[in-house]
């Protein structure tokens, strides 16, 4: 074999064992830029997850604070709206009372009536609601304010009944013929000895006197006084009208000892929802 077969025969060799090697280089090289690019790819899903996870953090919390502020509105709304309409009962009630001191038609008396029955009526839809949102140390007050000012619209009522029969009474005096103002002077002086006599001396002397009211009373004519009228008015002597009787009076302290704690207990509760 000559010297250029010989050349020839070794160039190959070189060439054959040199393709494995830029194989194995190859490989190498591919492995390593596929661990570089999962590495890439681990840290780049990592920091991903982390943007996700901050973003929905982001929008968890907004929508949170979204919600809380519009359930603090509705509350806020519950709150005003059973306070205004707790006193709409109580000023309805107080001036159908003293309105009835004058001599009103039998529909405006009943229109009267129909406005203190709406009124109440939006009143218990206004406490159902509190009670709903809530919380308990706002509902509870809000119940009590409710009661006391069902108790004071009893004793209006009956206040408007002894203002409406005094109010015909003492216009006897003027706008009717002599026996008949004479009977409404021997009236009035009677239910004045009864309120005395009940405030001052034992319960059989009162019942006298209420006795002697009643014969004063049938001395008027018949379509004078009404049965309910005339009662109200001996009711409002013995010894006091429905307004400064000890019921209304305590149920009209028990209302604004009541809407105090509400209003503390409601302010507590939209402050805190603030913070």
């Amino acid at each position: 074999m000559d010297l250029e077969v010989i050349g020839a025969l070794s160039a190959a060799g070189v060439a054959l064992v040199g393709i494995p090697a830029t194989v194995l280089i190859g490989r190498w090289q591919m492995k390593a830029a596929l661990r570089t690019a999962e590495a890439t790819s681990e840290a780049g899903m990592a920091q991903a997850d982390s943007a996700y996870r901050a973003a929905l953090d982001a929008v968890r919390a907004e929508t949170y604070a979204n919600r809380m502020q519009w359930r603090r509105g509705i509350q806020r709304e519950a709150y005003v709206s059973f306070l205004l309409s707790v006193h709409r009962v109580a000023e309805v009630s107080e001036r159908f009372a003293m309105e009835n001191s004058e001599v009103l038609p039998l529909e405006n008396i009943r229109s009267g009536k129909t406005a203190i029955d709406d009124a109440l009526a939006a009143l218990k839809a206004a406490q159902t609601i509190v009670e709903l949102e809530g919380p308990d140390e706002v509902a509870a007050p809000a119940a009590g304010m409710t009661n006391a000012v069902q108790v004071m619209v009893l004793h209006l009522g009956r206040q408007a009944i002894f203002e409406r029969a005094l109010g015909k009474l003492h216009r006897l005096l003027d706008d009717q013929p002599s026996p008949v103002s004479s009977a409404a002077e021997r009236l009035i002086r009677e239910l004045s000895q009864l309120r005395r006599l009940y405030t001052a001396t034992s319960a059989p002397e009162a019942r006298v006197a209420k006795r002697s009211c009643r014969e004063a009373g049938n001395a008027l004519p018949s379509n004078v006084l009404e049965y309910e009228e005339f009662e109200a008015l001996i009711e409002g002597y013995s010894p006091r009208p429905p307004m400064l009787s000890s019921a209304y009076l305590d149920a009209a302290r028990q209302f604004d000892e009541e809407e105090v704690i509400f209003v503390r207990a409601a302010k507590v509760e939209l402050h805190s929802q603030v913070s």
